[in-house]
């Protein structure tokens, strides 16, 4: 688990508390959340990969963090342990919110959410059922924090097609339809200097004028160079193109060759009707 440098420093004892409770609990932690592990197949086949899924369902009031949190808070974290040639891929992070920690403001989720991961199964498996084990951590917020850890395992037979799981199946259509994936159709590029301390993004108009979009537009930076607490301002062009302004985070990392993360708007940005997109224009040659 990795804890953010965009944190105020004033929040960091406070933070470094709980990471260590996380770090030595004994047993589960559920305060504020309800974790499983679920597998999108009935079983394992050799040579294919599959996805299995980190479902948590919030209680009412509580939020988990993003793979950025901002300001403040912890990302939730798994860490694999799988038989021998397997491998899994990184968690597949699902469009963020924007919600607080206290009074901070941070990027998270207050909805259920399934962290969706990828599997890769060797060519040959010489077991009839294979482990796959998650020691998942977490932060669950609400006016305070609630460290989470706990060990999920499943235990699948290993099959000579793969079969989808009827009983997942619609929780992963879903959390696949709450993943980013990159933005059609508009034209996206960054006006800024690499490092400099204001942040442009331009958005040029499509095929359908970007006139029709209204509403809160906000953009969630997935490696630190805008935190949550930072103003967002949006001024429209008379062409139609619209320049987001963002301010440098005093924690970035610096000589990024991009800006990676997620626009989020609230009426779609595309013809197929998504109100956000995952994002990652390149600065300007310098």
């Amino acid at each position: 688990m990795t804890f953010r440098p965009v944190m105020k420093k004033s929040l960091v004892p406070l933070f470094l508390a709980l990471l260590a409770l996380v770090a030595g609990a004994e047993s589960p932690a559920s305060g504020g959340v309800q974790v499983s592990l679920i597998c999108e197949t009935t079983g394992v086949t050799a040579g294919r990969a599959f996805s299995v899924g980190f479902k948590i369902h919030h209680l009412e009031g509580y939020h988990t963090y993003w793979q950025n949190p901002g300001i403040a808070g912890v990302p939730t974290a798994l860490a694999w342990t799988l038989p021998e040639g397997f491998s899994a891929g990184p968690i597949q992070w699902p469009v963020p919110e924007k919600t607080l920690m206290a009074i901070h403001p941070v990027h998270g989720y207050e909805r259920d959410v399934t962290l969706v991961v990828d599997i890769k199964a060797p060519g040959r498996i010489g077991t009839e059922t294979v482990k796959l084990a998650a020691d998942a951590t977490w932060m669950a917020c609400a006016k305070g924090c609630n460290p989470g850890k706990q060990l999920l395992e499943i235990v699948l037979p290993v099959t000579a097609t793969p079969v989808v799981n009827p009983a997942t199946a619609d929780e992963f259509a879903k959390a696949r339809a709450e993943i980013p994936t990159p933005m059609k159709n508009r034209s996206v590029a960054l006006l800024s200097a690499r490092d400099s301390k204001e942040i442009q993004i331009s958005l040029k108009p499509p095929i359908t004028p970007l006139e029709q979009i209204s509403g809160e537009i906000y953009f969630f930076s997935s490696d630190g160079q805008v935190s949550s607490d930072q103003p967002q301002r949006v001024e429209r062009g008379d062409d139609g193109s619209l320049t987001i302004f963002l301010t440098r985070s005093e924690y970035s990392p610096t000589g990024r060759p991009s800006l990676p993360g997620v626009l989020k708007c609230a009426s779609p940005l595309d013809a197929a009707g998504r109100t956000f997109a995952a994002i990652d224009p390149s600065y300007p040659p310098q």
